[in-house]
Order: C-alpha cells, then structure tokens, then sequence
C-alpha cells in the first residue's frame, strides 16, 4: 500500500493519507501509551495459545458498545458508522467495525467530488480524524468488553450472552465456571437490604442488616470453608450508595465511631458520616480486607427508536457488575484472561496490525463495491476465575 502523502483520489489513497507518513501498525502503535498499565480487576493476561479452554469465544469490537457475538456461518451486518459482521460455527463470534464511506465524508467535509488531486485545506485530517476515531474506538472497545466479562463473572459467578449485553447476536450462551451451588444466598422478604419492586434501592428492610449480614457470611467463609486469605466485598456503586444511606449501618458506624455518644449525640453523627469513612469502618466492621465499589459501565447497540421516532440502533447502557448482588472474594489475583492470537487472512500485510501483545487485531481495507473503507477488529479473550472454591455471591436486594 503507498504510504506517500500525495493523495491519488482512491481508497487506498484515503487510507495512506489518513495514516500520514505512518505504517498501519505504526499508526496503531500510538495509542500504546494511552491504554498501556490498564488492567483488568482481579485478572492477569495469561500466555496467548493455541487452543481454547473453554468454548471459544472470538469478538471483533468496534466503538464504544460491546461486541456481538454471533453464529459463525450468517452474513454481517452494517449498521451507521458501525457494524457487524460474524461467521463462527459452534464458537460464540463476534465482529464490529467501523466504515466510512462517501456519504460520511460528504457530510464531514462537503468535498468528495473535489479529492481528486487538489485537496482543499484540512482535508487530511479530517480523513485522519475518522481513522482515529475508529481505531481509538475499537481499541477502547477491546479494553471495554474485557471489564464488562470480568464484572460479569465476579458479581454473578458465569458470563452469559444474553439480550442486554448481547442484542443482535447470540442469545443463551452461558459459560459458568462452576462455583458450587452453596457459595450463593439470596435474601428473602424484609431481609433483603431493599425492598423495592422497582429495584429503587430506597426502603431498607425491616429486618435487614448489612453490617451484620457481611459480618456473619465472612466468618461462615472461615469457618465452614477454612479461608483464611483477606477478603474483599465487591459492590456495585448503586447498591453500595444505598447502603450508605440505610439507617441501620449509618447507625452502627455511628456507635462505632464514638461508643459512649448520647443517643441524641448519634443522630448528628450518623447524619454527618461521609461515604469513605462509612467504606473504611465497614470493612473494619466486618473484618473484611476492603470494600471495592465497581462503577464501571457498558454500552450496547441494539434495534430501537431514535429522537426522531425512527426505527434505528440506539444505545443503551447496561450494568457490568450485577447491582443486586455483593461477592466476598480473594484479594488480590482472581484468575487470568486466556485467548489466542486472532489470525488475518485474506489481507495484506500492511492491512494488518496488533494491539496488547497480538491480542487485539486490527485491520483496514477498501471496497470499491460499497465506496468504502472498513477499520475492523478482533479478539479472542475469555476472563478465567482460578479459584471458584473462595468465591461467595449473595443477592441481598430486590
């Protein structure tokens, strides 16, 4: 492919100069210090292989939504500026990408008749602005779809393609990695932490008690299980901020903070408890190594209605770790991220570029049929808990 910046009006011309003097992979290559040091909580990378531990699972992402898996054999999809496309056989697949095409590139510059050799001013870059958006994008993606597995697999004990996280592919494709059925609770009636049918997290219980209830299950965890590691409570932000509101824990810590404290003396002090210090003499409380508030989000594509009440992909956004649900769990490493490194066939070398150690490909190519250029990428990544005996999951709301 030519990397010359002279622009010779064709597609492969667009893409050499929306990379300026830089290879496909050098182009990739720059965003190594944006996202180099993220990790993914609880799991380390493992060694890329050959083969699959589990069901494979390849996911080609694109944008902000996470991947569609799809089955394997069925044609792809195009949808706005992204789109999908899979083929996998009994594998869970998924591929995204981005396109960009001569409609696009009229509404961003009003000049696709014009590139043909005379290129008005700031042409190039906004031709390098969609090639950045989508590369950051697919590589944000990548990243994304990771935490959202890792979430998932920690508040509920499985990771699941489903219809929330999953709208236009693969649908009941569970993957559980067998935590045993007496590690999971679920609070009933009045002793569920909140009471309210419409998942408002506003009533406490009658009978609920969460400093309580984390108290009694920790030393179960020890006694019953023989775990004597630190352990950690994960929350999701929504139910932990409710928590932090819920009269019997601002009480408790209340008389924590300050045991000889008239009863008048503690209204005003569980009235002044802030979040941290509420988080901090909790897990001191419940003789818990710390308290981890998951606030992370997803975002899907799925069919819908747009602002103009036409049908279109909306996205949505969805809970990664299961807001109903609290894990008591290990400090420190959970698992590992098992995959293999994706192969690019079909493509030039100069098409193709890798991300995170050949864990993420990504390619470009022109298709002269459609006018257009497609940034795509793909993955084969599954989060793997290690130590399914230590790992506890209780539902405490409703």
């Amino acid at each position: 492919m030519n990397r010359n910046p002279d622009f010779d009006g064709t597609l492969l011309g667009i893409i050499a100069l929306s990379l300026g003097e830089d290879t496909w992979q050098e182009w990739v290559d720059r965003y190594l210090e944006k996202y180099d040091g993220l990790t993914v909580d609880g799991y380390r990378p493992a060694p890329l292989k050959r083969n699959y531990t589990f069901q494979q699972i390849i996911a080609s992402t694109g944008a902000t939504p996470l991947p569609t898996w799809v089955d394997p054999e069925s044609p792809g999809y195009e949808v706005a500026l992204r789109s999908l496309s899979g083929n996998t056989g009994n594998i869970p697949t998924a591929k995204q990408f981005y396109r960009f095409n001569r409609v696009i590139m009229r509404e961003q510059m009003q000049l696709i008749d014009a590139c043909r050799g005379n290129l008005p001013d700031g042409t190039q870059e906004i031709f390098m602005g969609l090639m950045d958006e989508s590369t950051d994008g697919l590589i944000k993606s990548y990243h994304n779809a990771r935490v959202h597995q890792a979430d998932r697999i920690n508040s509920t004990g499985y990771f699941i393609l489903a219809a929330d996280n999953n709208p236009r592919g693969y649908h009941d494709v569970k993957i559980d990695f067998n935590i045993p059925s007496s590690h999971f609770d679920t609070l009933t009636d009045t002793e569920r932490w909140f009471t309210d049918a419409d998942g408002s997290m506003t009533t406490a219980g009658e009978k609920s008690d969460p400093i309580q209830y984390c108290k009694d299950k920790i030393k179960e965890i020890r006694r019953k299980y023989h775990i004597y590691a630190p352990i950690d409570i994960r929350i999701s932000e929504e139910l932990w901020e409710a928590v932090c509101q819920h009269p019997k824990v601002r009480s408790k810590i209340a008389v924590n903070k300050n045991p000889l404290a008239t009863d008048n003396a503690l209204v005003n002090i569980a009235a002044e408890l802030e979040d941290e210090e509420i988080k901090t003499r909790f897990a001191k409380m419940v003789k818990a190594n710390s308290i981890i508030v998951r606030d992370s989000k997803a975002f899907v594509d799925k069919p819908g209605i747009n602002e103009d009440g036409e049908k279109d992909l909306v996205t949505v956004q969805i809970d990664n770790f299961e807001r109903k649900n609290i894990s008591f769990i290990p400090s420190g490493n959970i698992g590992e991220i098992q995959g293999v490194k994706p192969l690019a066939l079909g493509y030039d070398p100069d098409e193709i570029a890798y991300h995170d150690g050949n864990r993420l490909l990504l390619t470009t190519r022109a298709n002269k049929e459609t006018h257009s250029i497609y940034v795509e990428s793909e993955f084969a990544q599954i989060c793997v808990p290690s130590n399914v005996n230590a790992m506890f999951i209780s539902t405490v709301t409703a």
